[in-house]
């Protein structure tokens, strides 16, 4: 028997974030909806653990929704989201355009919602030479919904939220070199106040390793989803699930 120990050493440069978003959403059509989003963001420094010390970014999103079955979503997006001071990618007050498409499939169980979703990003972003750099990422995230009060879904309903979520990216001159982007770790709680009006409060860990140092952002998010979208679609047949 032949044993080897090896002794490492690895830095972790970690930051604090706060995220907030609102959601907004609205029927088209029998199985299509739109759904709006505005989020603003806040992040520490390496050396400063406020996460509100400043302001990162401001986004705005504009969704498409197509539910294909009872169990299937399809969707799309375009944003734009300025990059006020994102540490993650150095920009300072450079804009960004966002499309993506994705499907989520619904695995409805009578006690919870396990979903799987899988997304492609095209990300362009400018550069400090005023250039802009096309950069692709790869989504895939596994989401679990559990009640936890006695109103397992709709109005007075406490609900957990776990995730986990990998992604992956092309190379890029703002984004760097690394293929393996980051994992995505998320727990939260969230409460329905009535069949429109939901609030979800998680916390995110995201670890990018990267060549020179590690980064790790501990972030705390909260989320407003005004839910006309669920509720209509639910009275309407019952069987488009609400996660």
């Amino acid at each position: 028997m032949l044993f080897l120990c090896f002794q490492s050493f690895a830095q972790i440069e970690k930051e604090n974030q706060f995220t907030n978003e609102i959601r907004f959403n609205r029927v088209t059509g029998n199985n299509t909806a739109i759904e709006f989003d505005f989020g603003h963001n806040y992040t520490s420094e390496p050396n400063e653990t406020n996460p509100f010390y400043k302001s990162s970014q401001i986004s705005g999103r504009l969704w498409l929704h197509y539910y294909a079955t009872k169990k299937w979503k399809l969707s799309g997006f375009i944003s734009y989201l300025y990059n006020e001071d994102v540490p993650e990618i150095t920009q300072k007050e450079s804009p960004e355009i966002r499309f993506a498409a994705q499907g989520i499939y619904y695995f409805i169980k009578k006690d919870y919602v396990l979903t799987n979703r899988f997304r492609i990003e095209d990300r362009i972003l400018q550069n400090e030479d005023s250039s802009f750099d096309v950069v692709y990422r790869f989504r895939e995230m596994v989401k679990l919904v559990y009640p936890i009060s006695v109103v397992k879904f709709g109005k007075g309903s406490l609900y957990g939220i776990a995730s986990e979520e990998i992604i992956f990216k092309t190379d890029g001159s703002t984004t760097g070199g690394n293929f393996f982007d980051r994992n995505r770790l998320t727990v939260g709680l969230g409460y329905s106040f009535s069949d429109t009006f939901q609030f979800e409060l998680t916390y995110i860990n995201q670890y990018l390793p990267r060549d020179t140092n590690d980064k790790m952002y501990n972030t705390i998010s909260t989320t407003l989803i005004f839910n006309d979208l669920i509720s209509i679609l639910r009275k309407k047949n019952g069987k488009i699930p609400t996660y």
